[in-house]
C-alpha cells in the first residue's frame, strides 16, 4: 500500500488547477492542517537502528566494513547533510509541507510503468446494501457520492485516529475528482475547481464509459431510486451496443499502458477536439463506478479489479467496483496522493451514512464518452493491450488463513500485528534458510502533510526467536524480547523517528548539494531498500476485508495482512516468472501459524 526506494512513494501534495492548466501548490495559509511538523530524527540514533535492522540481512564478514561505511559518514558527511535537511525542512514546514512532500511526489509521478502493476492499489470493501442488483449498486453509489460531494462542499468532517490525535485532511482531496495526466517524464495531478451542482460520476460497463448526472443543484446526492433507473437504462444500452457506433477503440485501454506509452497515445487522441473535451469531461468526473456482470469468487474479483484491463481509467483517483450478480465491491485506488488509511476512513463514514427511505426519481440524464480515433491509432493501442494483459496474467493472487492466535492468560501485551510478522518470519526461515528485508508501512497523517513511514520489522531479536521456534527450542524470554523490540521501532515510527523516511532525505539533500557520499551506494543500504516482502496492514475487516497490491521485487512478494475474528489472512501477490518458491511461502505462513499458535499455547499452560 505502494510503490522509489521499496514501497517509499510520495505524495502530490495540495494542488489546484484548471482542466489544462500545470499544477501549483497551493498557499499554506487557510489550509487544515496539523501544527505538529514532521520532525527531522536524530543523525546518531538513525544510523544506530540502521546497523540494528541492516545486521539481521547482512553476512557477519560484510559487518565490520558497514560499521565502518556508517562511521566514516557520521564524521564526515553525514553532519553538514543532517544541518541542510533540518533547513530545508523547516522552510518546507512555513509552507505546510514535509521534507518529503516534493519527494514524494516525484517517486509516485515519475514512474513509467503500469500504474495497476506498480503502485496502484485493490481493496474489497464490505457493507450491507441489499441484494445484488442494480439497486445495490445504485445504494453503493449514492453513499459514495454523499461523501465525495461533502469534500467537494468543503464539508468533510475533521477525523481523528484511534488515540483520537487529529489528522492531516490534504489526503481527503483525492474524493475531489480530477486525473493524474499522463507526461513523457513526469506526470501532473490535475484537482479542476468544481461546484458539487452538476457534478458528474463515470460508469463503465463491458469497456464503456457513460457520464451520469449524481447531484443535485443544491450539491447533494440524487436519490437511490433516481440512480436505479439510470443503471438500468444504461446497462440496458451497453448490453445491446446501442450507441457505440461501430468499431472503437475500449475507453479505459490508454490508461493501462503505463505513462512512457500513455503520454504519447493520449496526446494524440486530445489533438482532436471532440477527443479533447471528452478528455476534460473526464478529468472533471468526482469518481468512477465499474460495474461487473459475471458473479466470481472473491479473489478472482480482486485480481480482476486490480490488475486487469478494461475496469477503469485507472489514473482517476478512486474507482468503485460492484458486480451485479454477487455480493461484491470493491475499489480501485491510484496511489499518488493518498494512502489506505484515509480510504479505509471514508469507506467507514459510507457505511455509516444514512440513506433516506425514498426520494423524488427524477430521471437522470447519461452520455457516453467514446474516443474518435482511426485504425491505425486503434490498432496500436491493442497491440500494446495485449502486451499489459500477458503482464498482468503473470501477477498470481493467492490468499492464506491461520488461525487467529489467542493472547488470553498472558500478563504482558502482545499486538496481532507483530505476530502476523512474525509469522511471515518463520516462512522466510523455514523456507529459505534465511531473512530478507520486509517493508511495513505506518500511518503517519497526524503530522504535517504527513504520508507514511516504515516499520522494519526484521530484527535481530525477532530473528533469534523465530530461528528457534522453527528448531522447536523457543522460549519465552526470547518472544518478549521480540515483541518488545518491535514495539520499539513501532513507538519510533509513530513519533517520526524511523529510519528510512529520515535516510531518503539525507540522500535527497546530497542530491541537491551535488555531492554523493558512499554510504548511498552501499550494499547494506541497498539491501534494506530491496523488499523481499512489502507488507501492509489495516487492522480489522469492519471496513475492507482484504487487498491487494504488486511486489516491489521481482523476486519478491506482497502481502496484505487482515485481523479476522477467527483468523489472519495473507492475500500474497507474486509474479509467476520471477517470485522465488511462491509455494514454499505460502506452506510456510500455514506452518508459522501453526508453530507460532503451539508456542502461545504452551506460554499460556506453564502460568
Amino acid at each position: 500500500m505502494r510503490k522509489g526506494v521499496g514501497r517509499q512513494v510520495r505524495t502530490t501534495g495540495t494542488f489546484k488547477a484548471t482542466m489544462v492548466g500545470k499544477i501549483t501548490p497551493v498557499p499554506s495559509e487557510g489550509l487544515p492542517m496539523n501544527a505538529t511538523s514532521l520532525p527531522v530524527p536524530d543523525l546518531d540514533t538513525t544510523l544506530r537502528r540502521f546497523l540494528e535492522a541492516t545486521g539481521p540481512l547482512t553476512s557477519e564478514p560484510a559487518r565490520a566494513g558497514i560499521e565502518a561505511s556508517v562511521e566514516d559518514f557520521s564524521r564526515t558527511d553525514g553532519p553538514l547533510l543532517q544541518e541542510k535537511l533540518r533547513e530545508f525542512a523547516d522552510s518546507e514546514a512555513e509552507r505546510g509541507q514535509s521534507y518529503l512532500s516534493e519527494a514524494w511526489t516525484d517517486g509516485y509521478l515519475e514512474a513509467r510503468t503500469p500504474l495497476a502493476l506498480t503502485s496502484n492499489v485493490g481493496f474489497q470493501i464490505v457493507g450491507d446494501f441489499g441484494a445484488p442488483g442494480s439497486g445495490r449498486a445504485a445504494q453503493l453509489i449514492y453513499r459514495v457520492a454523499a461523501i465525495h460531494l461533502a469534500e467537494v462542499r468543503g464539508e468533510t468532517p475533521q477525523e481523528v485516529d484511534g488515540r483520537g490525535t487529529e489528522v492531516d485532511m490534504r489526503q481527503w482531496e483525492c474524493l475531489r475528482g480530477g486525473t493524474r495526466h499522463p507526461q513523457a517524464d513526469r506526470d501532473e495531478v490535475r484537482f479542476p475547481e468544481t461546484a458539487a451542482a452538476g457534478s458528474e460520476i463515470g460508469i463503465v460497463h463491458r469497456g464503456r464509459m457513460f457520464a451520469v448526472g449524481i447531484a443535485d443543484e443544491e450539491g447533494q446526492p440524487v436519490s437511490v431510486d433516481s440512480l436505479r433507473d439510470a443503471l438500468q437504462r444504461l446497462i440496458a444500452e451497453s448490453d445491446s451496443g446501442e450507441g457505440a457506433g461501430g468499431p472503437v477503440l475500449p475507453f479505459t485501454a490508454v490508461s493501462y499502458l503505463g505513462s512512457g506509452t500513455a503520454a504519447g497515445l493520449l496526446e494524440e487522441l486530445t489533438a482532436s477536439p471532440r477527443n479533447a473535451q471528452v478528455y476534460e469531461r473526464l478529468t472533471r468526473l468526482l469518481f468512477v463506478v465499474s460495474l461487473m456482470d459475471e458473479p466470481a469468487d472473491n479473489l478472482d474479483h480482486l485480481h480482476r479489479m486490480a490488475f486487469e484491463p478494461d475496469q477503469t481509467w485507472i489514473y482517476k483517483p478512486v474507482t468503485y467496483d460492484v458486480c451485479l450478480a454477487d455480493d461484491w465491491m470493491g475499489i480501485h485506488f491510484e496511489h499518488s496522493t493518498a494512502d489506505g488509511a484515509t480510504v479505509r476512513a471514508a469507506i467507514s463514514r459510507m457505511q455509516e451514512l444514512e440513506v433516506p427511505s425514498a426520494g423524488p426519481a427524477a430521471e437522470l440524464v447519461y452520455e457516453e464518452l467514446a474516443w474518435e480515433t482511426g485504425e491505425e491509432l486503434r490498432h496500436r493501442v491493442e497491440e500494446e493491450l495485449e502486451d499489459y494483459r500477458r503482464q498482468a496474467e503473470n501477477l498470481h493472487l493467492q490468499r492464506i488463513k491461520v488461525p487467529r492466535i489467542s493472547t488470553a492468560g498472558l500478563d504482558f501485551k502482545v499486538s496481532d500485528d507483530a505476530l502476523q510478522q512474525f509469522i511471515l518470519l518463520y516462512a522466510q526461515l523455514a523456507v529459505y534458510g534465511k531473512a530478507r528485508s520486509v517493508y511495513e508501512a505506518v500511518d503517519m497523517r497526524e503530522y504535517q502533510a504527513g504520508r507514511t513511514e516504515c516499520l522494519r520489522p526484521v530484527t535481530a531479536e525477532a530473528v533469534e526467536f523465530i530461528a528457534s521456534l522453527v528448531a522447536g527450542a523457543a522460549g519465552a524470554g526470547q518472544f518478549t524480547a521480540a515483541l518488545d523490540k518491535h514495539r520499539e521501532w513501532v513507538k519510533a515510527c509513530k513519533s517520526g523517528q524511523g529510519i528510512d523516511r529520515h535516510l531518503l532525505g539525507l540522500e535527497l539533500t546530497a542530491r541537491r548539494t551535488g555531492t554523493r557520499p558512499a554510504f548511498f551506494d552501499g550494499d547494506a543500504l541497498r539491501t534494506l531498500r530491496h523488499d523481499f516482502l512489502s507488507t501492509t496492514s489495516l487492522g480489522n475487516p469492519d471496513a475492507m476485508s482484504r487487498y491487494a497490491f504488486a511486489p516491489t521485487t521481482p523476486e519478491g512478494f506482497g502481502v496484505g495482512y487482515v485481523n479476522h475474528p477467527d483468523s489472519y489472512e495473507f492475500t500474497v501477490s507474486y509474479w509467476g516468472s520471477s517470485a522465488e518458491n511462491p509455494q514454499g511461502l505460502l506452506r510456510g505462513i500455514e506452518d508459522g501459524g501453526r508453530a507460532l499458535g503451539a508456542f502461545m499455547d504452551g506460554l499460556r499452560g506453564g502460568r
